[in-house]
């Protein structure tokens, strides 16, 4: 009810009116009250033994694979945590089950009412709604040809998906689901494709063996192929547009590149010092900062888009990141895929 986890098995959890009446009176099942000094209800959850236990402090023991938890009694994110939502692995790592039918969810992108990921290992894509986190639907089989699929990017009526598996691209329609093309072969010169992004125009793709493509939405034409010289492409996988320039993660350079979408132009290469750059994997765009993934870090690093300056990595506390990849922004929150966990983590920008 406070809280929600988006996982292979959607857990909401809640506590029931009847509990609440007995932690607001400052009882819980006999022990000490766990709502802290500023109202908010604190527990530790040991995801081994399926056991919630409530505390005042919501810490857990340095030993053993636990997660501190946070409410609020009046139903709203409890503060200092507003940044955060917890992702709880209530049946740990259980890659079926579920209507979600998440199988290492990978890349995340926002249609501007649903979420769309896609699932590496279930060769598949999911749908669900972005303000309840309802499923709608899990595309697979047929002529969409998901293989090992891995970025997934909307370019206003569309939603496009790569397929690293068989070097291809597939496009569809969002409103629908039906199946409008897949890319391959020729020009394209995808060569192990991970990461995708929509500039208004043009659509771009990473690919591993250090380039970048560009293809014409409009029909599906390739444009150009970047690589070498000063972009710096090292195993290239995220990338974002931010209206102007687009962004690039750079996974064995521990970097992010960024050039003018208008004409391919290198701008910089940021790397090293404050970013905390760890395995990057997922980049997108908020309006006004870049949001970058640290796979290896198991963290999210926020950039300044106008400058290239470091704002704040976050990890630790109830993000739940584990093995971060995707990330989108729908607006109002940013959205990450947690392949570890097999789960999607949301907080405010």
């Amino acid at each position: 009810m406070w809280r929600r986890a988006i996982h292979s098995r959607f857990v909401v959890v809640t506590i029931a009116a009847s509990l609440t009446a007995g932690l607001v009176s400052g009882v819980a099942w006999g022990v000490q009250s766990p709502i802290g000094s500023n109202g908010v209800i604190n527990g530790c959850y040991n995801p081994s033994t399926g056991a919630l236990k409530l505390n005042v402090t919501g810490t857990c023991p340095t030993k053993g694979d636990k997660t501190a938890i946070a409410w609020n009694q009046t139903g709203q994110p409890a503060q200092p945590d507003l940044q955060q939502v917890a992702t709880l692995g209530w049946w740990g790592r259980n890659y079926s089950g579920g209507s979600y039918g998440f199988g290492d969810p990978y890349g995340v992108a926002f249609d501007g009412t649903h979420v769309w990921v896609t699932n590496y290992n279930g060769n598949s894509v999911t749908e669900f709604n972005a303000s309840n986190g309802a499923w709608v639907q899990t595309l697979s089989g047929g002529s969409y040809g998901f293989y090992e699929p891995l970025g997934v990017a909307f370019d206003g009526t569309h939603i496009w998906v790569v397929n690293g598996g068989n070097s291809s691209v597939t496009e569809f329609n969002a409103s629908t689901g039906a199946w409008v093309q897949t890319l391959s072969g020729g020009s394209y010169g995808f060569s192990g494709p991970y990461a995708i992004a929509f500039d208004g125009t043009h659509i771009w793709v990473t690919n591993f063996g250090n380039s970048v493509t560009e293809i014409n939405a409009s029909n599906g034409a390739w444009v150009q192929t970047l690589s070498g010289g000063s972009y710096g492409f090292n195993q290239p996988v995220g990338i974002a547009f931010d209206g102007t320039h687009i962004w690039v993660a750079n996974e064995l350079g521990a970097s992010v590149t960024e050039f003018n979408a208008s004409t391919g132009a290198w701008l910089q290469t940021l790397s090293g010092g404050s970013y905390g750059f760890s395995d990057p994997f997922g980049v997108a765009f908020d309006g006004t900062h870049v949001w970058v993934t640290n796979y290896g870090g198991n963290s999210v690093t926020e950039i300044n888009a106008s400058n290239g300056a470091w704002v704040q990595t976050l990890s630790g506390g109830s993000y739940g990141f584990s093995e971060p990849y995707g990330v989108a922004f729908d607006g109002t929150h940013i959205w990450v895929t947690n392949i570890g966990g097999n789960s999607v983590t949301d907080f405010p920008s």
